[in-house]
This record gives C-alpha cells, sequence and structure tokens, in this order.
C-alpha cells in the first residue's frame, strides 16, 4: 500500500503541476515560474512531460487494490502542487532568472 499512496501522490503532484504550463502554452501564454525559458511551445512540452509522468505513476499506482488510498493520495498531491502554484505561479522563485 506504501507504493500505491506514494506513486498515486505523485500521479497528483505532476498531474497538477503539468496541466498549467500545458493550459498557459497552449493558450500562447509564455510566462512561467519554471527553470526553463519563457515561451509557449516550452509550457506545452513541459506539461506534456509532466502529464505522461503522471499517467505512468498512476498506471504502475494499482489502485484497484487500494481505492480509497490511491484516489486520497491523488486529491492531495493535486492540493499541494495547487497550493505552491498559489504561491509562485507569477512569481520567479530562481534567482538566476530575470
Amino acid at each position: 500500500m506504501t507504493t500505491t499512496l506514494l506513486l498515486a501522490f505523485l500521479a497528483g503532484f505532476w498531474g497538477g503541476n503539468g496541466l498549467p504550463y500545458f493550459v498557459a502554452g497552449s493558450t500562447g501564454d509564455g510566462r512561467n515560474p519554471g527553470p526553463f525559458a519563457d515561451s509557449a511551445a516550452v509550457n506545452v512540452l513541459t506539461g506534456w512531460v509532466m502529464l505522461v509522468g503522471a499517467a505512468l505513476f498512476w498506471h504502475f499506482a494499482h489502485v484497484p487494490r487500494h481505492p480509497l488510498a490511491g484516489w486520497s493520495a491523488l486529491a492531495l498531491g493535486v492540493l499541494a502542487v495547487g497550493l505552491i502554484h498559489s504561491r509562485t505561479w507569477r512569481r520567479n522563485p530562481w534567482p538566476w532568472r530575470r
């Protein structure tokens, strides 16, 4: 069950992190708080990689074996990254990027 909790949390975290990047890039917005260059294409690519990673984490979490724990961990991962984004999305947390 520990593996299910960890992988489901990571799936939520990566999915919740990838979605804003993908949506921002898809709408032409190049601003992002990531360590990469500001461009819409970079946002789309970053978001896509994170969403694919989230799907892989979810696949290997084997949530049907522990559905309540898995879905709860997923929800907590999304919540955690959402709270992080609420503080950093429009502020540059990387000191070397001006």
